[in-house]
């Protein structure tokens, strides 16, 4: 007797396997996508971190050069009228290769988005001697400045007596890297420092966190 081979039954995807497999393919696309973001996130600071530190080193280099003395701000003008501020006293010791603005901080208007603590100034805006900072590694030099801040120095001079934690945002990002920020000291070194810990700072008794 002759053979009958079966039809080839073809399987086919239900409606719900493939809702299933669209979710998955949408799940794994998400966390993707946050991996990525997270990591050019880490990148960012991590290039932030590094300008920071060159500051730091480019600071120690010009105090040993000018007989112990920090720069000035931009209150100091030559006799030409150009300001004598930090961005421009260091120049020479940052280097062409310098950048001045922090790749995370995308608002900005301006090219330099790290600011000087002013209370490191004489009323004049020279800088003052670093040996008559209290503990070098406790004193802020430099932070990093809030999305609508645009000067090069940051105005806690008016406030000697005590700079609030809100007073310091206002001027300060804070949260530039998500959970913190970048902050350089006067010994050198540079810290990353969530809000809270920064509020302990500020709050912390005969504080020298601003005040030398």
């Amino acid at each position: 007797m002759p053979t009958h081979s079966k039809p080839d039954l073809k399987t086919a995807f239900t409606l719900l396997e493939l809702l299933v497999v669209i979710a998955i393919i949408g799940a794994l696309a998400t966390l993707g996508l946050s991996i990525a973001s997270a990591a050019m996130e880490r990148s960012k600071a991590t290039k932030c971190l590094s300008s920071v530190r060159q500051i730091g080193i480019a600071v120690r280099a010009y105090v040993g050069d000018h007989d112990g003395r920090l720069p000035d701000t931009g209150h100091v003008r030559d006799e030409n009228g150009n300001s004598l501020s930090w961005v421009n006293t260091l120049s020479a010791y940052l280097g062409p290769k310098f950048i001045g603005r922090c790749p995370a901080n995308t608002v900005s208007p301006v090219d330099v988005t790290y600011g000087w603590n002013d209370l490191l100034t004489e009323t004049t805006g020279q800088g003052i001697p670093a040996i008559r900072c209290r503990t070098q590694s406790a004193t802020l030099v430099i932070g990093e400045a809030a999305n609508a801040y645009t000067t090069e120095h940051f105005h806690f001079a008016s406030s000697r007596s005590r700079v609030t934690f809100n007073q310091f945002k206002a001027s300060v990002g804070v949260e530039r890297h998500g959970s913190g920020a970048n902050y350089l000291f006067v010994d050198g070194h540079v810290e990353s420092l969530n809000p809270t810990e920064v509020k302990a700072r500020l709050d912390a008794t005969d504080s020298a966190f601003l005040i030398p």
